[in-house]
């Protein structure tokens, strides 16, 4: 509903200094280098930063850029001429890679923002206009023109875009201002030169040579699609501007050519609509600049008549450029510029007022035109050629669009109240023309063209405009532009005309005021009007431009509106941009300064901007307003509020019989309506007589109204059932406390269950409900049939209305099952709640299969389970609702589908969520929340199985919030809570967060919240809850042991490693920084997560979920050195006698570092697998370890080292066996030998790139023995390149086996 998800203009307010100092420091590095030198190729990606990110912010507000712009366009241009002046070297640059562009691209794109944000015609005053850069630019671009058609390939520098075109024609049309004879800057006599072709234009005598060059340039661009167009159009309007030129004839000759294009209808077929409209564009160019002079006067008849021709369309050519919305566009603004100069004359012959005469009756047809820029070119010409009329032409174009606008309303009278103001209808309507006519009139007001004495039409015109709305045949919106120009055309009205104009007019003269107040006066009635637009309309932009009108009448009318001031403080242009904020805040406020405000609210939320409205959320929050502005104004004004809240009832009620059943969405809107003044109606209970207060509520007329709406809602198939269903579920809610009224004999036993309804069946008040259940027996032993009828109705929809599985009406349907069974008697209740058990367990087919609102009241049946187990009326039947839920679990995969078995999972865990059962039996839920954060389940789409777990998450958070939580149920669920917060999804990823804050330290809690769950610090903090005592779980006593820390570790690394492989970019390299950071903190930590892997491999063998990225993280470490110091014989004692503590772990002495069972791990894993990636990580892990040295090489490289050390690469410590370690990088090279005979080449090719890699390792390496050796032995290093050598020149993934033995045999791989 609310479309904008935050204050755009706010956001660019609140940081548009550190946009601008970030645009600031940004630019000269994207220019030069550290040396000042210029760059030949910037990043593509830095271009689209500096456009996307900063400058594009700047639409909203763009004059926060002008007191930047002497700075920033300056440096740009200067940095585009001197790519110019280099652009010889320039063109044997390379741009194949995609991640560079030329410097000169990247300039004009910045540059072309500029003029996007701000408009050409401000940023072209700042970029250099020294005649000297005229030679330069012309030259650049008639360059690029030549590459272009010699077809250069396409990765040269110089092959020119769009946006280099358009900032060099804009910048030589700004160079034309040079205030000397084109002549004089001109090289060589023009007679010297032969003149270009150009089709349709006859050259004049002495043109210099400059020209010659200018306008064949500019004429093919005028026929771009492009914005080129615009620079080039520009440019000839400048040119043929310039005095010299006209004393030439060039002024002439361009329109006579310009005349002659639009004539031609040679190879019409094949000409471009591009070409009409350039010649258009430049016509209306000229004709605009010459507006003040006389120059174009003897062309004014001519342009005037082919125009017309286009128009009335007289062949195939003048239908083709009338069929496109710019070129009628660039006809009315060359059609208004030729009455304007027109109009400027002393004398009129008769042809002058025909041409004004037929312009006025072409543009009030093009005020209806289908697209939106012709509209407004109509309309705006339109206004400013009726201010320079006489003032009774003036007044007939002014009555002319009133009467327009009248026409096809029609007004009809309330049949059920002949007193009541009659509405009007505009079905027979068209919107576009609507726009149109009320643009004109805003145009008109504006420039206050109409006299005060049409002020009374006008004003019922522009307040009609503020409320019009007109569906298209999809159902979609079509008045929102009207509205827009209504919002303008009073803004200009408060700002054009004085008070004591404005309060001439009588409100009763003005048809659409007459519901207001009678002694208001009009602009009190506009500014009401503006208050209620401002509040409910649909549309962002509508609310805002209703604010801006209330502001400027209130300011420019002082003391003629209620609570003035206030109202444009309440009424406040940042305050009614998100909708709900508008209609639930704003309009309240505004009811509380004044009920007139207040009655227009109440009556328009009853509208189409409320209940009528197409979207259901929209409809909601009107239907909840409506609740709170009827209580209000009831408080404010009624003397007896009960009978004012009795007449809106039965309002609302006849409102929604007169619906037709087609009408569901209003159906929806004033069932909620209703629903909400019954919520608002304990409020006014007070202390007197409750028989007295309940006899002025229609109770039994409620009562039979509800049965009735129930029937309907039962009996009737509506077009949407799932809004029926949600509206009648709130209803009979909201209705609980009214029928309680109906026992009013009972007096202060009923007081406490004057609530809302909502309220009374909440789950944080579920004791209210245990002490409703006794209430309601007492008075049933009285009254045995009480509201039996009724409760009749009602069961038959809720079990209808349970089979339903729409997330937004189930909470109404879970809250009118339990009114359904409180009102109930003993053994109703009990049925009910066996009929909802027995459907859940029964097996059904997935397409039969019952709805998930059974289990939402199943779990809300808790209070009414304990109250008779209480009362002992459970003999016949027991029910216990974690058993009937995991019973139902159990049964879902075996009678459903995979997709089948998620969503009833997910309906399982929702129904849970919040819950007071989980709550009250949190351990007999533990299993069935544990599973399903265990749930991985993927198919086609993925893995569906994240819905189950994001939703155990919530089901967690509500067993871990409750007061009384025990240490057990924390550390039960840590573990995986624990992998959960560092998995790859990011919304499981950030619900886990959510829930690990809960059972954290206060001072560890704030930190944690402030994280980015995406950071590595956030990776970091998760490490460090592997030590369960950072936890603020209490100090219950408990007999269960908490997890320690291996376990954590196992089942954190489980999670982690999915981030670090398969998550996105960021995701991946900061949980690999936090990962590489834990293990280089100490060997102890470094020991622990080795372990947890390798206990991984094992724990996870057959789910490659796990399995590959695991796999892929040993690599990771391997690759970055840290794993071989965990096998490394002289290390591995060092965390010795920390791995060895704990004896509650799984992770013992078998699971601890071990280079052999690493490798056979690896190899299980590969163990006829299919999964190429499987295959990849197992390859990378071979070699990881193949590279490793031997206690062989070890020795030899201690004996050539020095004593010191020697000593420091100690003995094996006593976990690490040397001989299993060389069992170990054995094996792992006898694997790489095996794969390299495997069937698939790139199987074989990865295995060629780890021995490649391994042997470059050898040579490569630093240590001193290692290196002191070599040097002892002289063939080792020609061995070496002997090997390397081996694998150079061949194909492996096409190498004969001969080849592979030869390469195993040399490498020692057998």
């Amino acid at each position: 509903m609310d479309m904008l998800e935050g204050d755009r203009d706010v956001f660019i307010q609140k940081y548009a200094a550190d946009f601008i100092s970030d645009f600031d420091r940004s630019l000269g590095p994207f220019l030069r280098k550290s040396n000042g030198q210029l760059r030949r190729r910037v990043r593509t990606r830095e271009t689209l930063r500096l456009i996307s990110q900063i400058l594009d912010h700047f639409q909203e507000l763009p004059q926060l850029l002008d007191p930047h712009l002497p700075r920033w366009l300056p440096v740009l241009a200067s940095a585009f001429l001197e790519c110019l002046r280099d652009r010889s070297r320039s063109s044997r640059l390379s741009t194949r890679s995609q991640l560079l562009q030329p410097s000169a691209n990247a300039i004009c794109r910045i540059i072309y923002t500029f003029c996007k944000i701000r408009g050409e015609k401000v940023i072209v005053r700042f970029l250099h206009v020294e005649t000297k850069y005229l030679e330069l630019l012309l030259q650049a671009i008639e360059d690029s023109e030549h590459h272009a058609d010699a077809a250069l390939k396409p990765e040269l520098v110089n092959a020119w875009t769009w946006h280099e075109r358009y900032v060099v024609l804009i910048w030589l049309s700004q160079l034309f201002f040079a205030p000397f004879d084109l002549s004089t800057i001109s090289s060589g006599n023009a007679d010297e030169f032969e003149k270009p072709n150009v089709a349709g234009f006859q050259w004049p005598q002495q043109v210099p040579r400059i020209v010659l060059r200018v306008i064949p340039l500019a004429i093919r661009y005028l026929a771009s699609p492009g914005k080129e167009r615009d620079g080039a159009k520009a440019l000839l309007v400048r040119l043929a501007m310039r005095k010299d030129m006209q004393e030439l004839g060039v002024l002439s000759a361009l329109v006579q050519w310009a005349l002659s294009s639009l004539n031609s209808t040679e190879d019409a077929a094949t000409t471009s609509s591009y070409y009409y409209i350039g010649s258009l564009s430049f016509l209306a160019g000229i004709l605009r600049a010459a507006e003040d002079t006389s120059m174009m006067d003897q062309h004014l008849s001519t342009i005037f008549y082919v125009l017309q021709a286009i128009a009335a369309e007289e062949n195939e050519t003048y239908k083709a450029v009338n069929g496109s919305a710019l070129a009628r566009k660039m006809m009315i603004k060359a059609t208004r510029s030729i009455i304007a100069i027109v109009l400027r004359k002393s004398r009129r012959d008769m042809a002058d007022t025909e041409m004004i005469e037929v312009t006025i009756g072409y543009l009030l047809e093009r005020l209806a035109d289908n697209d939106t820029p012709v509209r407004f070119a109509a309309s705006k010409a339109l206004s400013i050629i009726t201010l320079k009329l006489d003032s009774d032409m003036a007044s007939q174009v002014i009555e002319a669009v009133l009467d327009s606008l009248n026409r096809n309303v029609l007004w009809v009278k309330n049949e059920s109240d002949p007193s009541a103001a009659a509405t009007k209808d505009i079905t027979a309507v068209d919107p576009l023309e609507w726009h149109g006519l009320m643009l004109t009139l805003a145009h008109l007001l504006y420039r206050r063209s109409p006299p005060p004495e049409n002020l009374s039409h006008i004003i019922h015109a522009l307040l009609m405009g503020l409320s019009f709305e007109k569906r298209s045949p999809s159902g979609g919106s079509t008045g929102t532009n009207v509205r827009d120009a209504s919002c303008f055309g009073i803004w200009a009205l408060a700002r054009r005309y004085s008070t004591a104009e404005l309060l001439e007019v009588e409100t009763q003269s003005v048809l659409v005021a007459r519901g207001h107040d009678p002694a208001a006066s009009i602009l009190q009635v506009i500014a009401t009007e503006l208050v209620v637009t401002a509040s409910l309309d649909p549309a962002g932009n509508i609310r805002r431009g209703s604010s801006a009108a209330l502001q400027e009448l209130i300011g420019r009318h002082p003391d003629t509106v209620e609570q003035g001031i206030a109202v444009v403080q309440t009424v406040d242009y940042h305050a009614v941009a998100l909708r709900s904020r508008a209609i639930h805040e704003v309009a309240l406020q505004a009811t509380r300064l004044s009920p007139h405000y207040g009655r227009a609210l109440l009556e328009a939320t009853l509208g189409w901007r409320g209940i009528g409205d197409m979207d259901a959320g929209a409809r909601r929050v009107a239907a909840a307003s409506f609740g709170t502005l009827t209580s209000e104004l009831t408080r404010k004004l009624s003397v007896n509020p009960c009978e004012n809240l009795a007449l809106s009832i039965m309002s609302i009620i006849s409102r929604i019989r007169r619906l037709q059943m087609r009408q569901v969405e209003e159906r929806h809107g004033l069932l909620l309506s209703l629903a909400a003044v019954l919520d608002s109606i304990p409020s006014f209970i007070g202390e007197g007589s409750l028989e007295e207060q309940g006899a002025q509520l229609p109770i039994s007329d409620l009562y039979n109204t509800l049965k009735g709406f129930l029937q309907e809602a039962r009996d009737t198939k509506f077009r949407k059932p799932e809004l029926i269903v949600e509206a009648s579920s709130a209803l009979v809610v909201s209705v609980m406390p009214i029928l309680l009224l109906q026992l009013a004999d009972q007096g202060h036993q009923l007081r406490p269950f004057l609530q809302p309804g909502s309220a009374l069946v909440s789950e944080e008040h579920w004791h209210r409900v245990a002490l409703l259940l006794e209430f309601v027996d007492g008075v049933r032993a009285d009254k045995p049939n009480l509201f039996d009828d009724l409760l009749e109705v009602t069961e038959s929809c809720v079990n209808d209305w349970l089979d339903r599985n729409e997330p937004e009406v189930i909470q109404h349907m879970s809250d009118a099952s339990l009114f359904l069974l409180v009102l109930s008697s003993h053994s109703r209740r009990v049925d009910i709640i066996g009929n909802w058990t027995t459907k859940i367990c029964a097996p059904q087919a997935s397409r039969k299969k019952h709805g998930d609102a059974y289990f939402h009241a199943l779990t809300r049946s808790q209070p009414i389970l304990a109250y008779v187990k209480k009362t002992g009326d459970d003999h016949k039947q027991k029910f216990s609702i974690p058993q009937i839920l995991e019973e139902r679990w159990a049964k879902n995969s075996e009678i459903e589908t995979r997709n089948g078995m998620i969503e009833t999972r997910v309906a399982i865990m929702q129904s849970l969520v919040g819950k007071n059962v989980l709550k009250f039996e949190p351990d007999e839920f533990l299993h069935l929340i544990s599973e399903g954060l265990d749930d991985y389940t993927t198919n086609a789409r993925g893995d569906i199985g994240s819905h189950v777990r994001l939703e155990a998450l919530k089901a967690t958070k509500t067993i871990w919030n409750t007061k009384d939580r025990s240490p057990e149920l924390v550390m039960r669920l840590f573990p995986q809570i624990l992998r959960l917060a560092a998995e790859k999804l990011d919304r499981v990823r950030l619900e886990a967060k959510s829930t690990l804050t809960i059972i954290l330290q206060p001072s560890d809690s704030a930190h944690f919240d402030e994280l980015l769950f995406t950071s590595k610090a956030y990776f970091g903090f998760i490490f460090a809850l592997r030590d369960t005592a950072r936890l603020g779980i209490g100090a219950g006593a408990t007999d269960f042991a908490a997890p320690d820390i291996e376990r954590c570790t196992s089942s954190l690394l489980a999670g982690l490693v999915t981030s670090a492989d398969t998550g996105n970019e960021d995701l991946v390299v900061e949980t690999r920084a936090a990962l590489a950071e834990l293990c280089e903190s100490s060997d102890e930590a470094l020991q622990q997560v080795c372990s947890a892997l390798l206990y991984n491999l094992k724990l996870y063998a057959g789910e490659d979920r796990v399995l590959v990225p695991t796999l892929e993280i040993l690599a990771y470490l391997f690759h970055i050195g840290l794993l071989q110091r965990c096998f490394d014989p002289g290390l591995a004692g060092a965390g010795a006698g920390s791995a060895t503590d704990g004896s509650g772990s799984g992770l013992q002495q078998s699971q601890r570092p071990d280079l052999k069972r690493l490798c056979l791990l690896a190899q299980k894993a590969a163990y006829k697998t299919g999964n190429v990636r499987k295959l990849e990580a197992c390859i990378k892990v071979y070699g990881a370890m193949a590279a490793m040295e031997t206690a062989t090489t070890r020795t030899a490289a201690i004996e050539a080292a020095d004593a010191g050390r020697a000593d420091a690469i100690s003995a094996p410590g006593p976990i690490v066996a040397p001989g299993r370690r060389d069992e170990g990088i054995a094996n792992s090279r006898k694997r790489l030998g095996v794969l390299l005979f495997h069937p698939w080449p790139r199987i074989r090719s990865l295995v060629i790139d780890e021995l490649w890699s391994m042997l470059a390792s050898r040579r490569s390496d630093d240590d001193p023995g290692h290196s002191e050796k070599r040097q002892l032995e002289e063939g080792e290093g020609e061995k070496g390149n002997r090997q390397m050598t081996m694998l150079l020149g061949v194909d492996w993934s096409k190498a004969d086996k001969a080849q592979m033995k030869t390469v195993t045999r040399e490498l020692g791989l057998e």
